[in-house]
């Protein structure tokens, strides 16, 4: 699994986590009355660490699932590439036929190599315990500093992480589906990490909802 450990990644989600942890600051930092609202520096190094270490644990899970459940086969039964004693021009061939078919080929188009039961495996997996192992890191990274015992952190997540799992299936089935269909495994999280920068606003209101 040390394919799955991406540092460039990570830091792309810090940045992107804690970008939208200030934003959703300042919102609500001009919309308290009289414009007073404590800014919260504890949150945006615990969004910073999310970031950083959800991310792995997120690469982590997208390769384990890619790897028990490829998308697709590695190559057509009927495809089968010219011997190396063949015709020259038989395999000059295939490389213009390919060029065509790479020309034609539309970002949106779904590969005739699909098996659609490994992605609804995936999706279910990665829609329960995916959610579940992600759900749990970010309640653990925006609480460990705050409960007086480490058996507080989970009475946390036993309180608050079904309603966020439900919460999270309002957008991310459909970023699953959209993922497993057309993205690398290499580049799922970061799509994730992008679509999730409104996400990430989301889980900022709904890390301060503890504090009121």
């Amino acid at each position: 699994m040390v394919r799955a450990f991406n540092l460039r990644l990570a830091l792309q989600a810090t940045a992107i986590k804690v970008s939208a942890n200030l934003v959703t600051q300042l919102i609500i930092h001009l919309r308290a009355p009289g414009g007073h609202s404590p800014f919260d520096e504890q949150q945006v190094i615990e969004f910073a660490i999310y970031g950083f270490v959800g991310s792995q644990v997120g690469n982590v899970i997208q390769f384990i699932l890619e790897d028990c459940f490829p998308t697709g086969h590695a190559m057509r039964v009927n495809e089968v590439l010219p011997q190396v004693q063949g015709d020259v021009k038989q395999v000059l061939e295939k490389k213009d036929d390919d060029k065509k078919a790479t020309k034609t080929k539309t970002w949106f188009s779904i590969s005739p190599d699909l098996i659609w039961r490994n992605v609804l495996a995936k999706l279910i997996l990665d829609q329960t315990i995916g959610l579940a192992i992600s759900g749990s890191v970010f309640l653990i990274c925006t609480n460990i500093a705050r409960v007086p015992h480490l058996s507080g952190v989970l009475d946390v997540i036993g309180d608050r992480l079904w309603p966020l799992i439900k919460a999270g299936w309002h957008i991310w089935p459909l970023v699953a589906i959209c993922n497993f269909l057309w993205v690398p495994v290499r580049s799922r999280v970061l799509v994730a990490v992008c679509v999730g920068f409104g996400w990430s606003i989301f889980l900022s209101i709904f890390a301060m909802k503890k504090q009121h």
